[in-house]
């Protein structure tokens, strides 16, 4: 799988992608990071510490409690440069933020897109996530 694509119903999307052309001789070391938004679109480099396992696990747990939890899931990059932070209704909505920053100077910009999504699709999402950083290089 070369890219994972996450539609939300707000029509945002978040887009994994270039863990092909970022590898390095003892496994992947980065991957692309893009979100397309009303008359936005942002992408930032991220470093693939242990090749996604982390994020591997944050969506599976999120698809493992596709009934709802209470409180926010959060996920960030080791470098920080990608948070996601989860809520759940009890009507199977997930709002999930995801932000996104180019830098830690002044000048560099942060981002915050919201992505929608209806708990049914958790489980194709935290799959396509496994199959994204799992596949054989």
């Amino acid at each position: 799988m070369n890219s994972v694509i996450i539609k939300s119903r707000n029509s945002a999307e978040l887009q994994l992608s270039d863990l092909e052309g970022l590898l390095n001789r003892k496994g992947r070391e980065y991957y692309r990071v893009t979100v397309n938004s009303k008359n936005l679109a942002a992408t930032a480099k991220v470093y693939a510490y242990q090749p996604g396992s982390q994020l591997i696990h944050f969506f599976d747990d999120l698809a493992a409690n596709w009934k709802g939890w209470k409180g926010e899931k959060q996920w960030q990059s080791l470098e920080g440069e990608f948070t996601l932070s989860c809520e759940s209704d009890s009507l199977g909505h997930i709002l999930m933020e995801v932000s996104l920053i180019s830098g830690f100077y002044e000048d560099d910009w942060n981002i915050k897109v919201p992505i929608v999504l209806e708990a049914g699709q958790l489980e194709k999402i935290a799959l396509d996530i496994k199959h994204f950083f799992l596949k054989p290089v």
